[in-house]
């Protein structure tokens, strides 16, 4: 077992460029931290899969970064709705999911009229299903809430593959939203 050694660091390049991960060659937007959530999440579900991780150990991780995923994603949502209809194009800076929801199924309900698509009545259950153990973004980072109550304490399972599956449906249409509300507000940008 080793310990810290004299001149460790955690954050520095090194000569093995293949493990330096660049961070400051694109410039970060909600979309792509979200989807570095998505993809860190992802890995670790297919890391237990493979037999490389214990899934009841990377549990908490993964639930955490596909809630962030989600989170960092309403708020993309949001953010580019309101752009488009002129009002006040920042994001909510609260972590609470089912406002979020809320507001972004509004907005897009209004930039789709009754071109909406009907799936966006099959979101609403799955985030209703993390806002309902994690509503403010603590349960699966802490065992304790702030008042030292047990987190997760109405929660006993999670299968790994409908989690996996499920949250996969739900960025294909979050992608597929964004994506066109991006394409819109662009298309307004003046030239």
């Amino acid at each position: 077992m080793e310990w810290p050694r004299q001149g460790d660091r955690l954050f520095r390049w090194e000569e093995d460029c293949h493990f330096n991960a660049c961070l400051n060659w694109y410039i970060p937007n909600l979309a792509t931290v979200a989807r570095s959530y998505k993809e860190g999440a992802d890995a670790l579900a297919r890391a237990v899969r493979e037999g490389d991780a214990t899934l009841d150990t990377v549990i908490l991780p993964i639930v955490f970064m596909y809630r962030q995923y989600i989170e960092l994603s309403l708020k993309d949502a949001v953010q580019t709705a309101r752009a488009i209809e002129g009002k006040n194009a920042s994001y909510p800076k609260d972590h609470n999911l089912k406002d979020l929801w809320a507001e972004a199924k509004e907005l897009v309900k209004q930039h789709y009229g009754m071109d909406t698509p009907r799936e966006i009545d099959f979101v609403g259950p799955c985030i209703e299903d993390i806002h309902e153990h994690d509503p403010e973004s603590f349960s699966f980072r802490y065992p304790t809430d702030k008042k030292g109550k047990k987190n997760l304490s109405g929660l006993s399972h999670i299968n790994l593959r409908n989690l996996y599956e499920t949250m996969n449906r739900l960025a294909s249409f979050f992608d597929c939203i964004i994506g066109d509300l991006d394409q819109k507000l662009e298309s307004r940008a003046p030239s």
